[in-house]
This record gives structure tokens, sequence and C-alpha cells, in this order.
């Protein structure tokens, strides 16, 4: 299982996020340094954590699609690889954000107006610069696409394993920087099961090396992490200890 560091962006500068509440961010707090750059705080992260990929979620443009494409671009540079929700939309979004440095690109249910269209991105791109995004609160999924408002988790995952997607982040934001546990594991599990071919990632909530140890058990192939990180409930030894079990940097 690979660790992936999370960094949020909002009005440009590196934040916290808490329980998907976006307009109460606050700019990140961190033990590894003082800066709230993205470039930065990413450049932390590696130096303590020898991470090698890194999510990232750009909130300007999920929530009013401006990009942050320099701040990517310098993220970029680190030679960190770069897994990336900029709410897109269309091929061209896409493009836009390889351009920018993303190594894959997240497609997001909460993104997505009409999720027919994931099979122009699989087209274009190819499954291995894709990943989808199940986006969850509280247990339930959320989606742009008013079809899919009724349908379940399991139903969606369906769907795009059918279209080609092979790589999948089931995530429930209320969960987000609070600690209190991963509360996706049984869906992950159910879907680990039901097609052994997908690689897996989730997160939230991550508090402890229990956790770590925890997800590797449900299968995750991925697991993001954030608040853990900064605030050192979480070191370099407790990831060294999950990395050594099983495959990693096995997310490419």
């Amino acid at each position: 299982m690979q660790i992936i560091p999370v960094i949020d962006i909002r009005n440009g500068v590196a934040v916290r996020a808490v329980a998907g509440e976006r307009g109460r961010y606050q700019p990140v707090s961190s033990r590894l340094t003082d800066s709230i750059e993205p470039a930065e705080v990413l450049h932390a992260l590696r130096q303590e954590f020898h991470c090698n990929v890194c999510y990232v979620a750009d909130l300007d443009a999920i929530e009013r699609g401006s990009r942050n494409r320099c701040t990517l671009a310098e993220m970029a540079r680190t030679g960190v690889r770069l897994i990336v929700d900029a709410g897109v939309l269309t091929v061209e979004d896409a493009e836009e954000l390889r351009e920018s440095g993303a190594s894959q690109i997240v497609l997001a249910s909460e993104s997505l107006p009409r999720l027919e269209t994931l099979q122009e991105f699989v087209d274009v791109f190819g499954s291995q610069s894709l990943v989808f995004s199940v986006d969850l609160k509280h247990g339930q999924l959320r989606t742009a696409d008013a079809q899919w408002s009724a349908e379940s988790p399991q139903d969606l995952m369906a769907y795009v394993v059918s279209i080609g997607i092979r790589r999948l982040i089931v995530l429930d934001l209320a969960a987000v920087g609070t600690g209190n546990g991963i509360p996706t594991l049984s869906l992950c599990q159910h879907a680990k099961h039901q097609w052994p071919e997908l690689q897996i990632i989730s997160g939230g909530g991550v508090h402890s090396r229990t956790c770590l140890v925890t997800a590797q058990a449900a299968g995750l192939d991925g697991l993001l992490i954030a608040s853990a990180l900064h605030d050192g409930r979480l070191t370099p030894d407790d990831l060294t200890a999950v990395r050594s079990v099983g495959a990693s940097d096995n997310i490419e």
C-alpha cells in the first residue's frame, strides 16, 4: 500500500480540509514547514516522508473553475508525481491539466455533469492516466449527474469499471480531517473482492499507525493522508512499517 500525501489548494495556498466544509478551510499549519505555498509544503512532505506521489485537490478550480496552473507546474517540478482533482468537465480541461504537470487526472463524481462522457476520456487518455473518484458524504453518493443521484456507490463503481476505469478513489468527505477513522473500508473491500484488478485508493479520518494497518488489511493500494502527517500523529517510521509489508510505490 502506498501512502499518498494530500495537498488542498484554496485561494492559491495550501489549506487544511475538515469534513468537506470547504468554506471553512484555513491555511495549513504544519510542523514540517512555516510555508503555506503548495510547492514548498510538497517539498517538506517529500523531505520528511520520502513520498513520490501526491494527491492535489485544486479547490479554486473545483469551486470556481479557476485553475492554479502555475502552482501545479511548480509542484510538478519537485519530481513528485501529481494526482490532480481540478474539477475536470471536458477532455480539454484534462489536456490542460496534463500540460500543467499532472501525472494522473481525477474525474470526480461530484464534478462531472454527465457520467456517460467518461468513455470519451478513456478513449482519449487511456485508463492509466485516469482516476475516477467516487465522492461520498456521510455515506451518500455525491454526483453532479442527476441521473445517478438515487444510485448506490456500488452501482456507480460497476458502471465506471465497465467502461474501462482501472483506478478508483473512494472518499467520504465528511471524514476528511476529523481523525475519526476511515469509514469507506467496507465499500473498498467490496470493490476489491468484485474487481481484484482495480487499484483502490481511500482515506479520510486517518489518525494513527493502526489506521494504516487496517487500511492495508482491507486491500487498499493507496491511502490519502494530510492532517496526521502535518501534526505529528504519523511519523516516517509509521509509514516505513506499512511500506515494508507488500508492494509499495504502486500508484504510477
